[in-house]
């Protein structure tokens, strides 16, 4: 039997921690959550945030977990469908579990109003926050207080200097829209499974902290919901539900409006334009590489809405640096690349050079991923280098 056993608060600094150490036969590992002292009151007691925090490790270790603490009956029965359909999707990762806890107490629910959100600067999440605040694109917002700055998810933990840059430019956004700003630091990411499956419950366990303050936690969708078809993410609006309980409810947003969709409301927020944050691959974690994908992505977003470049991308990104985009997948080129395709020939825009530069990177994705399908890593990077000639070839010359 896996055990969970939570451990003594500890005030040091101006910093309280609450950590937790998971035993199993094979795992010995400790998961804590660091927030600002001033922010004591706002947290909860019972160990709810714990039990989401290690979930998908003691799924993977395939053992009953006792839990040594207080949890809600509520969260253990929606975690039963939660288990049942990741061990659906991701067998070979997860099994169906017993949890059960020393105490099974729903939380005290009292003087508590509005709901929290975790806030990175991207486009999904300055959706989330500006549509509830603003009341825009939606005819019933829920009260957004607070939100979340989380060291240790997209800003590692030993990169202190681009998190304080980041949490001073995040917090002039928010401050702009009445939202409460809240610094956590945590080591979920470096002790999770499998990071791309287990976003949804680390959000989820931060949100969940502050359950004795606020009654919901918003978590922006990536994803639309048109795209979610033989698709496995680790924060989705089937299952992000089933982590709530009864006085704490998770809610999945946003994910009935396209990206283009949310670009076009969000530029209507000065503040949040200025420092808008999509990039996770630059080696300066504060602010866009413009190089990478997902930051080329955006900017040609930008492009084909007719919108001006943000000024959070500090440089535009050529035809050239389009055609250096290595391999993209499948899903980013459905999600991401088609809608803009298909945008530049509704705005007359299907033969300028960038679409052409476009359409021969996807094409040349694809034609990267046939050939690996079938032969090495490093054959395939022979044949590139070999063959260099054919990605400078109209794209409706190479075929498939």
């Amino acid at each position: 039997m896996a055990e969970l056993w939570i451990e003594d608060r500890v005030e040091k600094d101006g910093i309280i921690e609450l950590a937790a150490r998971f035993e199993s036969q094979n795992i010995n590992q400790k998961l804590w959550y660091r927030v600002g002292i001033s922010r004591k009151r706002d947290l909860c007691s019972n160990a709810d945030p714990f039990v989401l925090g290690i979930l998908q490790i003691a799924m993977n270790a395939g053992e009953p977990l006792q839990v040594h603490g207080q949890v809600s009956p509520s969260l253990l029965r929606n975690l039963e469908d939660f288990q049942r359909a990741w061990a659906v999707w991701v067998p070979e990762k997860y099994k169906v579990i017993k949890i059960r806890a020393d105490v099974e107490k729903e939380q005290e629910i009292k003087d508590r109003f509005g709901a929290i959100m975790c806030f990175s600067g991207g486009v999904d999440s300055s959706f989330t926050a500006y549509r509830h605040t603003k009341g825009v694109s939606t005819d019933f917002p829920y009260a957004l207080k607070s939100a979340v700055f989380v060291q240790g998810f997209d800003i590692p933990l030993d990169q202190s200097g681009y998190y304080k840059n980041a949490y001073n430019n995040i917090k002039y956004q928010l401050d702009s829209i009445g939202i409460d700003l809240y610094s956590v630091s945590t080591n979920f990411k470096e002790i999770s499974v499998f990071w791309p499956h287990a976003f949804g419950t680390g959000v989820a366990s931060v949100l969940s902290l502050f359950q004795k303050k606020y009654s919901h936690g918003l978590i922006a969708q990536g994803v639309p919901y048109s795209s979610y078809k033989n698709l496995v993410e680790g924060s989705n609006p089937m299952t992000d539900p089933l982590l709530s309980s009864d006085s704490f409810r998770i809610i999945p947003d946003g994910g009935g409006f396209q990206r283009v969709e949310k670009i076009k409301v969000i530029n209507e927020w000065s503040e949040g334009m200025k420092y808008l944050r999509v990039c996770w691959e630059g080696e300066e974690k504060d602010k866009n590489c413009c190089e990478c994908e997902k930051c080329i992505r955006n900017i040609l977003t930008f492009r084909v809405l007719g919108l001006p470049r943000p000024a959070a991308f500090s440089k535009d990104v050529s035809d050239k640096g389009i055609l250096k985009l290595g391999p993209i997948k499948e899903f980013t080129i459905s999600i991401g690349y088609n809608k803009i395709i298909d945008l530049a020939a509704e705005n007359g825009m299907e033969n300028s050079s960038w679409i052409k530069s476009l359409k021969k990177a996807i094409n040349r994705s694809r034609m990267i991923r046939k050939l690996s399908g079938n032969l090495s890593g490093r054959f395939v990077l022979w044949i590139i280098r070999r063959f260099n000639k054919l990605w400078r070839q109209p794209p409706d010359r190479i075929k498939f």
